[in-house]
This record gives C-alpha cells, structure tokens and sequence, in this order.
C-alpha cells in the first residue's frame, strides 16, 4: 500500500473512530510516567484539519517553555494528496497544555513561513490531549478563520502509554 494511501486509511479510521466514539481506550494525560509524558508531548504530530483551502497536512511540534507552564507550538501546514494546490507554511502558536486533564489551548503568534497567498491566515487551537497504549491523540477544533476540527496522533512501538 503506497505511503499516501495509508496514511489516508489511518486519518480516516481515526477520525471515523472518534465521531462516533468507538475510539480507542486512551487514559488521562497524567496516567503515563512524566518523563515518558513529556517525551510523547514533544515528538512532532501528524494529521490534519479543515479550513477554507480544505483538505490540508498538519504537523505540530509542542514545547514547554520555562516552569511547564506555558507551551509553544509550531504549526506547519502542507498540501494533502486529495487537496494538492494548498501552499507549504508554518507558524508558532503558544498556550497552554493542562497535564492532568490533555486541555490545550493555544494562540497564534508569528509566522515562520508565510505562504504568498495572502488569503492564508494563522489561526488559534482548542483541544485536548489523550494518551493509549501504542497511541496519542490530540483533537480539537480550529477556533478562527471558518475553519474546522484538527486531529494530529502518533503511534509508538511500546504499549504501556508512553514512547
């Protein structure tokens, strides 16, 4: 099965999962070991969400900034297979990432790269983090801009709820 295809096959069955609540059993945030959880948070996610240009890639990178308290995140967007004409651009968000409950709320700062489109707009973030065995999932709706729902995961080779 081709890259692309797969990786299509996986979106679909998580979102589908997720709607209609057969996801997968994800425990709180704070279940897994801190320094694993901390280790999971930072590894980059990937998905996607839908906005006006429709269809398009998500990768984001989380990182604590100092005391944990407070979050950065960059967001970097790229053309889905299904959506080829959306432009390559990125730009940093920052927040907060509640460890005990997954809730994350993050708003958009400045750009890292801007598409030559000006049509296209940063936007701000409200989800919530869940971690599972093998998996971790961070879905949430895109709160400006007529946008969407956003669904980023990672999956792991060990199954106690951590990398």
């Amino acid at each position: 099965m081709k890259k692309a295809a797969l990786f299509r096959l996986l979106l679909c069955g998580a979102l589908l999962a997720a709607l209609i609540g057969g996801a997968p059993h994800f425990s709180s945030p704070a279940a897994a070991a801190p320094d694993r959880w901390l280790q999971t948070v930072t590894s980059p996610w990937h998905g996607s969400y839908v906005c006006n240009q429709g269809l398009t890639r998500l990768q984001l990178t989380l990182r604590p900034l100092s005391g944990g308290q407070r979050w950065e995140e960059d967001f970097e967007f790229a053309p889905d297979p299904d959506n080829p004409n959306v432009p390559k651009g990125s730009f940093r968000l920052a927040g907060s990432l509640d460890r005990a409950t997954g809730q994350l709320v993050l708003k958009q700062q400045h750009w890292l790269e801007q598409p030559d489109d000006a049509s296209y707009r940063m936007v701000d973030l409200a989800g919530a983090l869940q971690i599972g065995v093998g998996q971790a999932l961070i879905r949430g709706r895109v709160t400006s801009y007529g946008c969407e729902d956003f669904a980023v995961w990672q999956f792991f080779a060990d199954v106690d709820g951590g990398r």
